[in-house]
């Protein structure tokens, strides 16, 4: 061993930087070893180390550094400070793991132990007046921009962007426009609220999506409690208490875009914000007893959920989210009934479970969504999990809340290890969540298999999206690694199989409706997902090494790949024609395409004739809405009015 270890290290001497992982962990076990026979002498390790140049975030990042402070890569990323190590300082151990004589900074990387950033950085990106961990899509961008296959997209990109272009500043001008025309924070009165019903039929169908859609995973409300005071409001609409009507409009907001009939869809559109505005108007009041009531919370709930799904603050709902689990908790949700005494009928108990993880499901993709904590552990509450009951079984609708429950903890762990902001995790931590992600999914998917429901294509592919997500944040660092380490070629592998399904949405009739319109996690094709394709369709430069059959494989799937990137700038599209206002990202993937089937070809030539032609569609696109956008002239009334009027006091 000793022979082996001290040709290791003069080998590693020679070549540091393409020295294997398992030969460094050869030579830190020997040096451990070594170690402890040398114990007696107390003789020190020697430890040589080249004087760091860069900035601690340009090494992290690999990029090239201009010693500014702060430095100009630091400065693009919106980080305000660099930190620079000494020269000449004495370089301190890690603490969780003893020095390793004429260790590297890439062995350092390979490592299987979690490792600490150094003090007085984050794992993160700050961005105007937030931070942002590892799992928001703005750091996935910044990990793979770097990269040769993205370039040169990325040069004309901020050239075009960063600098002054009339066609950027029209439709930068236009989406002001567009969004000045949407209806502002106004309050309507009770007796307007039944204006804005469509009509029975409408009503009727709309309700009817909701509960075989987003209650298969979302489960809030209880139905035939819920439609017996649906009928109840549309016989005796004086009747109907306040809570009811908003849970109502928003049921519509969340049903509308998925309606069959596409003047419906327009028509709930056009009110959805309004609607919207007016639940948040009656929550932010002053918060009164009467406010903490089950209602309350689920019409709490279907506010957020109706943001996301039409773009509403919907990358902020993970700060409403922390406000709604606070209520929550303060209502006791977060025990399970049975601990709370006295007696409550199963109804009411089934439905507090079920609201209870609803709203932690809620948190935590709104925390991986926005690279934070989700704030809450499995040691803050101790609610049982729901089973689906005879009634789900009878009426024919699935409810996938029993399985996504059961990975919650697991999720949990997930989304901390994701967005740590201190510590990055180890690639033996990421394989291991990375296997129980995926036993977790197949458990899902034999759920999904097992049920006969009317909804099953809805609840499967929302309950797949609602998983797979997490393994692709979770893979994503290690499978940009990959393409200069083979060793996590694993990462890139599950991150573009993940990719792959996330852009398999777009297959279900109606759910790609919802990818068309919302926000939030619903835009994950665009911001995380597509970026795993195109690094593959351009990454010919990284398998040079491969053999002939390798090179065979990867060319016969370079059209499949090539066919899922065209249906994703097809969808990018859609997304503008359906109120999308930001072009950076139409555009962007636009350059990305023309670079992908450039091939050989001039590749400067493409994609800068992308860039303008991409860039002129966003402009048409942006003046037909700004010209086409509705006045809302029914919402000129008495700003005077008291939403406590709402309240079913006050009826």
């Amino acid at each position: 061993m000793p022979e082996i270890s001290a040709f290791l290290a003069a080998n590693f001497q020679l070549f540091p930087s393409s020295f294997p992982s398992i030969y460094l962990d050869a030579l830190h076990l020997d040096a451990l070893h070594q170690g402890e026979m040398d114990s007696s002498t107390d003789r020190p390790v020697r430890k040589r180390r080249r004087p760091a140049y860069s900035c601690s975030s340009c090494r992290r990042r690999k990029v090239r550094c201009d010693r500014m402070k702060p430095c100009g890569q630091c400065s693009a990323q919106g980080i305000a400070s660099c930190s620079y190590e000494e020269r000449g300082s004495k370089a301190q151990p890690r603490s969780n793991r003893r020095p390793v004589q004429n260790e590297s900074p890439r062995g350092t990387e390979r490592s299987s132990t979690l490792c600490s950033t150094q003090q007085g950085t984050i794992r993160g990106m700050v961005s105007k007046t937030r931070v942002y961990g590892q799992g928001h899509w703005m750091n996935v961008v910044s990990l793979a921009e770097e990269l040769a296959s993205l370039q040169p997209v990325g040069e004309y990109y901020e050239a075009i962007f960063d600098g002054q272009n009339e066609t950027i500043a029209e439709c930068k001008r236009l989406a002001r426009v567009i969004k000045a025309q949407r209806p502002s924070r106004k309050t309507v009165p009770l007796e307007e609220i039944h204006r804005f019903f469509p009509s029975r039929a409408v009503m009727d169908a709309l309700v009817e999506t909701y509960f075989s859609t987003f209650e298969s995973c979302y489960p809030i409300l209880h139905r035939q409690t819920f439609m017996g005071e649906y009928e109840k409001c549309l016989a005796h609409s004086d009747a109907a208490e306040g809570e009811f009507l908003l849970q109502l409009l928003l049921i519509m907001t969340i049903a509308g875009p998925m309606h069959s009939d596409p003047a419906v869809c327009t028509e709930i559109a056009g009110n959805s914000r309004v609607w919207i505005n007016l639940t948040q108007d009656w929550l932010s009041g002053p918060l009164e007893k009467d406010r903490l009531t089950l209602a309350g919370l689920q019409l709490h709930f279907l506010l957020l959920l109706a943001r996301q799904v039409v773009q509403v603050g919907a990358d902020l709902v993970w700060i409403s989210a922390g406000s709604l689990i606070r209520m929550a908790m303060q209502m006791g949700l977060h025990q399970d009934p049975q601990l709370l005494g006295g007696e409550m009928d199963a109804v009411q108990a089934a439905v507090r479970r079920r609201l209870w993880y609803t709203i932690l499901e809620m948190n935590v993709q709104a925390a991986l969504d926005s690279g934070m904590s989700p704030m809450i552990s499995v040691e803050d509450y101790t609610v049982a999990i729901n089973e689906n009951n005879e009634c789900d079984r009878e009426t024919g609708f699935i409810s996938l809340q029993p399985v996504l429950a059961k990975s919650l903890p697991l999720r949990l762990k997930t989304v901390r290890v994701i967005n740590s902001l201190h510590e990055e995790p180890s690639y033996d931590q990421v394989l291991s969540l990375g296997n129980e992600l995926s036993a977790a999914c197949r458990e899902a998917s034999l759920a999904i298999e097992t049920a006969a429901s009317n909804a099953v294509s809805f609840a499967s592919t929302f309950c797949n999206h609602l998983l797979r997500r997490f393994v692709l944040c979770l893979h994503f660092f290690y499978a940009i690694k990959a393409r200069v380490n083979p060793l996590y070629s694993h990462s890139r592998t599950v991150c573009l199989d993940a990719a792959l399904d996330l852009v398999s949405l777009l297959h279900d009739a109606r759910y790609s409706r919802i990818l068309i319109t919302g926000g939030g996690m619903f835009r994950d094709i665009i911001t995380r997902g597509v970026l795993a394709i195109f690094l593959e369709l351009g990454g010919e430069d990284t398998d040079k090494g491969a053999s002939q059959y390798t090179r065979e494989r990867q060319r016969s799937m370079h059209g499949y790949l090539l066919r899922d990137a065209r249906t994703v700038l097809q969808y990018a599209r859609e997304r503008m024609n359906h109120g999308e206002t930001n072009v950076k990202t139409y555009v962007f993937l636009s350059m990305l395409m023309a670079r992908a089937e450039a091939g050989t070809g001039s590749v400067d030539e493409a994609v800068k004739s992308a860039l303008h032609a991409s860039l002129q569609t966003c402009l048409d696109m942006l003046e037909r809405a700004a010209n086409t956008i509705p006045t809302l002239d029914w919402i000129d009334f008495d700003l005077d009015f008291d939403m406590d009027s709402l309240h079913p006091i006050a009826l």
